[in-house]
């Protein structure tokens, strides 16, 4: 579980993840193609490691001048009630540290400069049955999938945006 947190966190790992999900099935060329700004040995490192944690898989396999070209597929990771409390709490723990050590790195840099970055936290309360929640969550997806489609501007910068859902402490629980 660790190993798998630790590429889910990941920034370039999670970058190639999106490009994964957002197409649905890729070969690594295509991989390569739709990340230019990624050096083709961390591409094919970041597969590895995605692989040996199962984020992805392979789904088809295809024979190109001689050898054989993989298409890879995400692979749904989500907090399961098949898993123990504990090994929930543990991945939400090892989750919430990744991404404060992403922070802790970031204020420790002396270029740091939240306004520049465009750092913000929200926190919307909302009231919402499951139907309507699968719903919302379609359409941020569907907003965050457009600009993954961008071609990246040279003046770009490489961010990660979190999405996570937790409990509101209504009196429903």
């Amino acid at each position: 579980m660790d190993k798998l947190l630790k590429v889910l966190t990941d920034p370039v790992s999670n970058k190639l993840l999106q490009t994964i999900r957002v197409r649905k099935q890729l070969t690594i060329s295509e991989i390569i193609a739709e990340n230019t700004g990624i050096p083709r040995a961390t591409i094919y490192r970041k597969i590895d490691k995605m692989l040996a944690v199962g984020a992805i898989c392979v789904v088809d396999t295809h024979k190109v001048r001689g050898q054989i070209e993989h298409v890879y597929a995400i692979k749904d990771i989500y907090i399961s009630n098949l898993e123990s409390k504990e090994e929930n709490m543990k991945t939400v723990t090892m989750s919430l540290m990744q991404i404060l050590d992403s922070y802790d790195r970031y204020f420790e840099s002396e270029h740091a400069d939240v306004n520049r970055d465009k750092l913000f936290m929200l926190n919307y309360c909302i009231s919402l049955d499951d139907g309507e929640f699968s719903n919302m969550m379609k359409d941020i997806i569907k907003v965050v999938d457009r600009y993954q489609h961008k071609q990246c501007a040279e003046n770009a910068k490489l961010r990660n945006l979190y999405l996570l859902s937790a409990p509101g402490g209504d009196k429903n629980e």
